[in-house]
């Protein structure tokens, strides 16, 4: 086994090769393609191309491209994606059912999959880790997919429709006075608050809802969270709780209630009070949505105004 899979990761290695940045591996002459700030050089244009995200996945559908296997989820992904060979969640991926196919790309995120580097180096498959974090990247990163497939006429489509999308739900938003909202994000041991750095708190404030934590000048919202006490929530007093859990959610939001109802100090805050806090999907909230970013816009404006 070990000699098949040394024979398939040189064929793999054989195939393209170039790179520049921390987070590419590829080689020195051929089609450069560029994403924002980073760029990966191949010899020949990919033909097996491995997305190891559901973003990068539907983001890679959206636009035409039809990858050769994909990362396990439970998230929503399109039917035709379905019977492609599954590598294991994003967290696990199988490096030796990954170099089995021989790919010619592989496509993942700097955020989800550093530890995979070392491997695809010593591997020597063509590899880059995208820059992918905030709504502003869709754009650019479906037009990069769409180079990198060869599928730029599909790819501009999908931005139309995309951004025709996007324009509508921000339309909407702005025919409503603004609301003060609180992004809390849950996990199974604490509860921080989220800045604008975050994914639902930018898609919240492109709809023209007031972050409460925006307004607390002491506190450095440099990152995508902030520590944030009941004391602060209650003196914030915002109109709406949006909770985006990280880990267990049945579990995490079970408990959250349960101190909802038994903790007096709850009780003091305006949202809580109203039955205004809303938990939201992971799917749509605590990663970035890509394609589905519009979605997840009218989720919001829905739950913060019903009639929207």
């Amino acid at each position: 086994m070990r000699k098949s899979v040394a024979l398939v990761l040189a064929l793999a290695a054989a195939a393209v090769l170039t790179a520049c940045g921390p987070d590419t591996a590829a080689p020195a002459t051929g089609t450069t393609y560029t994403y924002k700030d980073q760029t990966i050089t191949v010899k020949a244009t990919p033909q097996r191309i491995v997305p190891l995200t559901t973003p990068l996945l539907n983001l890679s559908f959206a636009v035409g491209g039809h990858p050769v296997a994909r990362p396990t989820t439970k998230n929503p992904i399109p039917d035709e994606a379905r019977s492609l060979p599954e590598l294991g969640q994003t967290q696990h991926i199988d490096m030796e059912k990954l170099a089995s196919l021989t790919p010619d790309l592989v496509l993942g995120e700097t955020t989800q999959n550093q530890r995979l580097k070392s491997l695809l180096e010593s591997s020597q498959i063509p590899y880059l880790f995208v820059t992918y974090d905030g709504i502003d990247d869709n754009v650019p990163l479906m037009k990069f997919l769409g180079e990198i497939y060869g599928t730029q006429d599909q790819a501009a489509a999908a931005i139309a429709d995309y951004e025709a999308k996007m324009k509508a739900v921000t339309e909407k938003s702005a025919q409503y006075p603004p609301v003060r909202i609180a992004i809390l994000r849950a996990t199974g041991k604490d509860v921080t608050a989220e800045t604008s750095s975050s994914i639902c708190a930018a898609m919240a404030e492109a709809l023209h809802m007031t972050n409460v934590v925006t307004a607390h000048k002491e506190l450095n919202v440099s990152g995508k969270t902030v520590p944030y006490s009941l004391e602060q929530l209650a003196a914030d007093d915002p109109d709406i709780i949006f909770i985006v859990t990280m880990g267990n959610r049945d579990a995490i939001s079970d408990k959250l209630n349960e101190e909802m109802r038994n903790n007096p100090a709850w009780s003091q805050v305006k949202a809580v009070r109203e039955n205004r806090v809303h938990f939201l999907p992971q799917d749509l909230f605590l990663l970035n949505p890509g394609i589905r970013t519009p979605e997840a816009m009218e989720e919001l404006l829905e739950l913060t105004h019903p009639d929207a």
